[in-house]
């Protein structure tokens, strides 16, 4: 079996319909909900809100809330409530935590979230960040019932991943946090029923840097597994990249040097298009201003701030999380920022960002963290923070105004991985990145990812696994020896709006091209047609196909497919309706939406300095 990566730039591998402009109401696109969040932690201090997750637990079709608590950064404090508000699809939140996960305490700084078991619902995994004991949450229907696990992580950061791309979701704990482990990490592989088993020698030695606080999961290098981005409270971050199998190699000299401040959150999506994942870092520049990190495609990171971000000031801030919430088909960036409002950064598309003021309606509060989704249920995108190192802290809810658009765009397609061949009798497994309207610690919010596959003229959907990051893996059972196999990813996000790549399609036993799968440009990177790369196949602007092999060009315009063939096979397009698109039921964002804002000041306030205890 041959792969092969495409990667999509800014979307432009699926077809277009309009897309209405973002509407200028007057007035902020996020308005604050008072008192959404009812106190977990005392009438007047509340909870030490460090990691919060948005996220549908009780499989309601509405999204939901988990608060992570545990009084001060490193000291040992005191434990805090798990707490879990349940959503009633309006945006009415209810703390469940007493019937949800049974009113557990503990010192956590962050959980993983998702189905370790393969039943359908998220589990969630909750480690000690203090030495104590972890416990593993099986849910079921909404109510999760711990299981203690014999693993003393000092998990100052947890996720769920696929890393060795057997279908299921390993476990990802960041150890050494408040402590002298000179271990940074470990990597649990799921055995698909939920029993972890530690991988031995699975992560690198500490390449610099102390107290892991977060871990974003990526495919920083392109090859569709995934790689860990790990960061550090002070000092170097760390970048793992996966050998494919779960084991993971230091590649922290791809990052720039760190000059900056204490920082908690990377925000990691394509800023510029070019179908690589680049990042941002909080409080990593001069003066605890963010640091923009673009990736040249092999896991290499340049420090571009300088060059790409203007307008950003040096207020202490916990994280930045990519949204389009303008749906011009680029990130912009939100800083999560603590003591201030929350600060909004546009792009131009092509990277460069601009801050815009009056974005986020209020004043600052003790933000350690905060993220995005839809809770409301009106189709716009609305915020969640959690709160600590502030009195009183206030947990809180901004829900997305109608200066926003309702979304009707798809879902979009960062890269694919195509297959050029398969073996018979052998599963296939395909690859390819998604991305929506927000990125989360649980991937781009969608109802469904898939594969449209005709076998033989038999159609039939094959359901995609979510992976990490924005990956997913769907796998196509084994065909016999001279099968056709053509084959489209698509998804569905949370409005029911579909999206498609573009088809390829393979013919099990025999090399063939996959000339319908276009570029930004409409030109289709070179292939082979059986023999070699001398067999080309372009699919241009127009709809036009052909194939030029070493006997000739055929071309036909009529309805965009064309053939040809040499000595040893031949490899027809495998897209094009008269359009040229190649795909028959998808959409793309469009470029020429402009976001319309009052512009504002924001309220700086005061830049916080932490001296207690250790330096934090």
């Amino acid at each position: 079996m041959q792969l092969r990566r495409l990667i999509v730039s800014g979307g432009l591998s699926i077809c277009s319909v309009a897309v209405p402009a973002l509407a200028h109401a007057g007035g902020a696109l996020f308005q604050e909900d008072a008192g959404a969040l009812a106190n977990a932690c005392g009438a007047t201090d509340g909870c030490w809100t460090n990691y919060l997750r948005v996220s549908d637990l009780d499989g309601d079709d509405d999204l939901d809330v988990v608060a992570v608590n545990y009084e001060g950064f490193f000291s040992a404090g005191t434990a805090e409530p798990l707490v879990v508000y349940t959503n009633d699809g309006a945006g009415n939140f209810t703390n469940t935590s007493a019937a949800s996960v049974g009113g557990f305490e503990g010192r956590i700084r962050q959980v993983a979230i998702g189905d370790v078991d393969g039943d359908g619902d998220p589990d969630m995994y909750v480690p000690d960040a203090n030495g104590g004991v972890d416990n593993l949450f099986v849910n079921d229907g909404g109510v999760f019932e711990p299981t203690p696990i014999d693993i003393d992580s000092n998990a100052g950061a947890a996720r769920f991943g696929d890393f060795d791309d057997d279908g299921d979701l390993d476990l990802f704990l960041a150890d050494g946090y408040n402590s002298t482990d000179t271990v940074h990490g470990h990597i649990y592989t799921n055995d698909g029923a939920g029993e972890f088993t530690e991988l031995a020698d699975a992560i690198p030695a500490p390449a610099g840097g102390t107290d892991p606080d977060d871990v974003d999961l990526l495919d920083a290098d392109g090859d569709f597994d995934l790689d860990i981005l790990l960061n550090n409270h002070s000092g170097t971050n760390e970048l793992w990249l996966n050998n494919g199998d779960g084991t993971f190699a230091d590649a922290t000299d791809g990052l720039p040097s760190f000059p900056g401040g204490f920082h908690y959150g990377p925000g990691v999506c394509d800023v510029d298009g070019d179908g690589d994942l680049d990042a941002w870092v909080d409080n990593m520049g001069p003066g605890y201003s963010e640091m923009l990190m673009i990736n040249d495609g092999t896991g290499v990171f340049s420090d571009e701030t300088a060059a790409q971000v203007s307008g950003n000031s040096d207020d202490d801030d916990n994280g930045v999380a990519c949204i389009d919430v303008d749906y011009d088909g680029d990130f912009d960036a939100v800083v999560i920022s603590l003591f201030t409002a929350e600060r909004y950064f546009d792009n131009d598309g092509t990277g460069n960002f601009g801050s815009l003021g009056g974005v986020f309606s209020g004043t600052g509060n003790s933000e350690l963290w905060g993220e995005f989704g839809d809770v409301n249920g009106d189709g716009r995108l609305d915020l969640v923070t959690g709160a600590g190192e502030g009195t009183p802290n206030t947990n809180r809810v901004f829900l997305g105004t109608v200066a926003q658009t309702a979304d009707v765009t798809p879902p979009a397609f960062r890269a694919v991985q195509t297959v050029d061949s398969a073996d018979p009798d052998t599963e296939v497994v395909v690859h390819f990145a998604v991305t929506d309207n927000a990125v989360t610690d649980e991937g781009p919010r969608l109802h469904a990812a898939f594969l449209r596959v005709t076998i033989d003229g038999a159609d039939q959907e094959i359901p995609a696994s979510f992976m990490g990051g924005d990956l997913f893996r769907a796998v196509i059972p084994g065909q016999p020896d001279g099968t056709a196999v053509d084959v489209q990813p698509c998804a569905t996000d949370r409005e029911d709006n579909e999206g498609c790549a573009d088809a390829f399609g393979y013919v099990v036993g025999e090399v063939v091209g996959t000339t319908g799968n276009v570029d930004s440009t409409g030109t289709d990177p070179t292939d082979t047609n059986g023999t070699g790369s001398e067999d080309v196949g372009t699919v241009d602007d127009t709809g036009t196909a052909s194939i030029t092999d070493t006997n000739g060009t055929v071309t036909d315009t009529a309805d965009d497919t064309a053939s040809g063939s040499d000595e040893s096979g031949s490899g027809p397009p495998a897209g094009g309706g008269d359009d040229g698109c190649g795909c028959a039921q998808s959409a793309q964002r469009t470029g020429t939406n402009a976001l319309w804002l009052v512009l504002g000041p924001l309220a700086w306030g005061l830049r916080r300095r932490r001296s207690r205890g250790p330096s934090i």
